[in-house]
């Protein structure tokens, strides 16, 4: 009999085995699960808080709810827990495991861990280096950060890069390899000491951020400040989720409020004052992928509290209009810093981590707990940049501030808005919002109205200037072909008026027998119908005449009808024109 060799274990299968559904769902939403049988149900459910939609099947150990919003809530325990939690499967493997008091087989020893947490940890255990010290002091004394925060994050001390390549070599890593994460760009173990590592949704180290300390940055000449930044981003730095977003969703407080501050020093020095609820852009606008990393979390409001200057005010702008044209499901508030220093009174505070160090954590409390919605904060940025005294610019501000006012979903924040435009312009609350509708409804009618097969081309333009270019001639021809059709029309419609009157006015004549007047009359129409190629305007006026005429003058005051057809036949305003073209009314036939 041949040897039976044993199946490798599947740690998930195991673990959902010993789990049962029902008991999680009540344990981590706090609630009693309802229904007999197979088919029960939660009253209200944890992610969408619909109620009667949260479904749970215990023979096939799933759950489902049909009002999600995304349509994928559903699945087995595993899905479960890493939506509610925000976890990965691996986070999600871990503490069910331990739940159900399972023991997860031992990882093999030959299995190559990935690069980037062996040069994170590396860092984190080097802050035990005697050099260490001036980068360690500058972090918890001169920046006040909690030392418990960064021994808990990913901070760690870039030691000298031999020493660091030859560690990585003898754990079996090439110099391709790590080349690859970035951590031997310029200057990293050298002018910058202190690494950051920068972490995924899900958990992984995706890429570095170096900072240099406040004693470097000064030893640098004015002259070369450019090429020395406080931070230096790794080569091929790319990320797609917030700093600390993948530690601020394990505390997503009660209302499901996310702040988003500019600086990863912003994001450390927040969570070290109990501000867990933290997440860093690590610049002034949002990164490619970081609204979907938001959206598959738990948190629904963001307060966005970016840099009191300038650059932090305009990425502000970007920030708020992304997120209300993207992402609507998130509700949106923005924070500004508005203190002083407390030594020099002239001298604004620019971000989170100096308004703590400087007014203490109760100050920040205190502004987030006062935010802006987005309505209000935008009437207020765009007061800035026009001048609302000037009706030229006050039609401006209206027009850009119409172009937001469809993404504000909520009424009572557009009624808050109203009253912030009012207030601002000095015009009446209703007539503000009748001119922005007008404004979205044109808007509108003129999207209705466009031609799809525009559309590729339009969106070609936007990134080809000759294109454009192109595109505007394109228009203006077509503005000016529209304009000669619609003459075209008016000019038919003249003419056709004319031949009626020119018919009803011979039928008149006729019934008295006045040949010549006919004659002449007939005459005086094709006259007229000529002239409306060069004058139809000129022409009309001489019909309008004619036609009071006939309609005062009684058909037996020959004189005055004789009169003015003499003056149609005539037709005084274009003798010159009508004579060179070898036209002159005849009266020979009298």
């Amino acid at each position: 009999m041949g040897v039976i060799m044993p199946q490798p274990v599947n740690a998930f299968s195991e673990v959902k085995e010993r789990a049962d559904i029902l008991e999680i769902v009540q344990s981590e939403t706090g609630r009693i699960v309802k229904g007999r049988g197979n088919r029960r149900f939660l009253e209200e459910c944890p992610f969408c808080h619909g109620h009667g939609c949260f479904k749970i099947d215990l023979q096939k150990q799933l759950f489902n709810c049909f009002q999600c919003a995304d349509g994928k809530t559903g699945g087995d325990v595993f899905d479960f827990v890493c939506k509610l939690k925000g976890w990965d499967k691996a986070i999600a493997l871990k503490e069910l495991a331990t739940r159900v008091g399972y023991q997860l087989p031992e990882r093999r020893a030959n299995r190559k861990r990935d690069l980037r947490e062996v040069i994170m940890a590396q860092a984190k255990a080097d802050w035990a280096l005697p050099e260490a010290k001036e980068a360690w002091d500058y972090l918890i004394i001169e920046r006040q950060l909690s030392p418990e925060v960064l021994q808990k994050h990913d901070i760690g001390y870039i030691r000298d890069r031999t020493d660091l390549i030859r560690l990585l070599v003898k754990e079996g890593f090439s110099i391709d390899e790590i080349k690859a994460t970035g951590i031997l760009t310029r200057d990293y173990g050298d002018f910058y000491r202190i690494l950051i590592g920068w972490r995924s949704l899900q958990g992984r180290v995706m890429g570095f951020v170096a900072a240099a300390t406040s004693a470097r940055l000064q030893s640098v000449p004015p002259e070369q400040m450019d090429d020395f930044p406080k931070y230096k981003n790794c080569v091929d730095f790319k990320v797609d989720a917030p700093f600390n977003l993948y530690y601020a969703k394990h505390w997503v407080p009660e209302d499901g409020t996310l702040n988003i501050v500019e600086g990863l020093i912003d994001a450390f020095q927040m969570v070290s004052k109990g501000f867990r609820n933290t997440a860093g852009l690590g610049t002034n606008r949002f990164g490619e992928g970081y609204g979907d990393a938001i959206s598959k979390t738990r948190f629904e409001r963001l307060i966005v509290l970016l840099d009191a200057d300038p650059a932090g005010r305009k990425g502000t702008f970007e920030v708020v209009k992304e997120c209300l044209t993207v992402y609507r499901q998130l509700k949106l508030y923005v924070a500004e810093i508005a203190a002083f220093d407390p030594v020099d009174s002239k001298k604004p505070i620019k971000d989170p981590d100096e308004l703590i160090r400087k007014l203490g954590a109760e100050a920040l409390r205190a502004l987030l707990c006062e935010p802006l919605k987005a309505g209000p904060w935008l009437a207020l940025y765009l007061r800035n940049k026009y001048d609302v005294h000037s009706n030229l610019r006050r039609d401006q501000f209206f027009q850009e501030m119409a172009e937001f006012w469809p993404l504000i979903l909520d009424e009572v924040e557009k009624k808050e808005t109203l009253r912030y435009l009012a207030s601002l312009s000095g015009l009446p609350q209703d007539d503000i919002r009748k001119t922005i509708d007008r404004i979205v409804d044109a808007a509108r009618q003129i999207k209705e109205n466009r031609n799809p097969k525009e559309a590729p081309l339009l969106s070609s333009a936007a990134s080809n200037p000759d294109l454009q270019v192109k595109l505007d001639r394109m228009r203006t021809k077509l503005s000016a072909l529209k304009e000669k059709h619609h003459q075209l029309i008016e000019e038919r419609r003249m003419l056709l008026k004319a031949y009626a009157s020119s018919v009803y006015h011979i039928n008149a004549l006729s019934k008295g027998g006045y040949r010549w007047h006919i004659i002449q009359l007939t005459k005086g129409h094709s006259l007229i119908a000529k002239r409306f190629r060069k004058d139809p305007k000129g022409a009309y006026r001489i019909l309008e005449r004619l036609e009071a005429v006939f309609a005062e003058a009684k058909i037996s005051d020959l004189g005055l009808i004789t009169s003015e057809i003499e003056a149609l036949c005539r037709f005084e305003s274009a003798t010159e024109e009508l004579d060179a073209e070898g036209i002159v009314a005849d009266r020979s036939g009298h």
